[in-house]
């Protein structure tokens, strides 16, 4: 079987190459397994524009949820043809690793070679986000302004507390505008909206009952996020583990929503910098990727 092995040095600052070698050793056992570093963006660009040339079987990303929207995003762009048996397999290295709990995964290096080299492999649905895809979700207004402002310099050095300290930062100067909603013929107005393709949120806080591998996508609109508001659904997410319980937060399971304001919104899809856009589609998508799981 031949192999993919993309590991993103700027996930967890590099700190994980001792363990990725390891499992990359264990993996080159009896596959073939093509190895590539990557620093910068046009880096891992210039492997996926060549990727459609290699017929690989598997790919295999060592990095963050991030990395992982940034490869299927990649080979969508490149018009990869994804065959029904082509699976992507994940080692956990970045700074959240939702995909990690959603693929039931554990750190050991034994552990994550036997998933990359079965035939175990599970079909999850993509959500088109204007041109872009996302597997896991993406948040528009207020926890796509911290993600916006994080440095990634120092993300590498602090990795989850900077989250921490930034989302303190905007919770204490709470200052948001008012996003325009439309779905199934309603409109509302808004201060966030998460759309979540996945259980997991925040590191690995259940928000909700689905999962990256059901056709379901879940909305949340927050129509007057203030500091106690956002407490509340803090304090159900740790005692309920379900967003839809607070009665200030409209839930819907629409696959095609619009999104607009009168000035830039910021976005993230899968923790990372989407950039800022003055109207936003979200639609559940007919595309698909194979996750490789225990």
């Amino acid at each position: 079987m031949l192999y993919c092995l993309i590991y993103n040095l700027n996930s967890s600052a590099g700190r994980k190459s001792k363990f990725i070698n390891k499992v990359l050793s264990k993996l080159k056992k009896n596959n073939s397994v093509d190895y590539f570093e990557t620093n910068t963006i046009s880096q891992a660009k210039k492997i996926f524009k060549d990727f459609n040339q290699k017929n690989y079987d598997r790919l295999i990303i060592a990095g963050g949820d991030g990395s992982v929207s940034f490869a299927i995003n990649e080979l969508i762009k490149n018009n990869f043809n994804f065959k029904d048996d082509f699976a992507i397999g994940y080692i956990p290295a970045g700074t959240a690793n939702l995909l990690q709990a959603e693929l039931s995964m554990n750190k050991k290096v034994d552990d994550i070679v036997n998933v990359l080299i079965s035939n175990n492999y599970k079909s999850s649905n993509l959500v088109k986000i204007n041109e872009n895809y996302f597997f896991l979700m993406a948040g528009i207004g207020w926890d796509a302004k911290i993600v916006h402002s994080i440095n990634s310099k120092i993300k590498k050095i602090l990795g989850k507390i900077i989250f921490g300290i930034k989302g303190f930062q905007y919770f204490l100067f709470m200052n948001n505008k008012k996003l325009n909603v439309t779905f199934d013929g309603q409109f509302y107005q808004a201060d966030w909206i998460l759309s979540s393709n996945t259980k997991y949120y925040a590191g690995h806080h259940k928000i909700n009952k689905t999962n990256i591998f059901e056709d379901k996508l879940v909305t949340y609109i927050f129509k007057d996020l203030t500091r106690v508001s956002l407490l509340y659904s803090i304090f159900l997410i740790i005692l309920n583990g379900d967003l839809s319980k607070n009665k200030n937060v409209i839930t819907t399971y629409s696959k095609n929503i619009t999104i607009d304001g009168n000035d830039l919104i910021p976005v993230q899809i899968d923790g990372d910098n989407f950039g800022s856009y003055k109207k936003i589609h979200l639609n559940q998508s007919n595309k698909k990727v194979n996750f490789l799981i225990k």
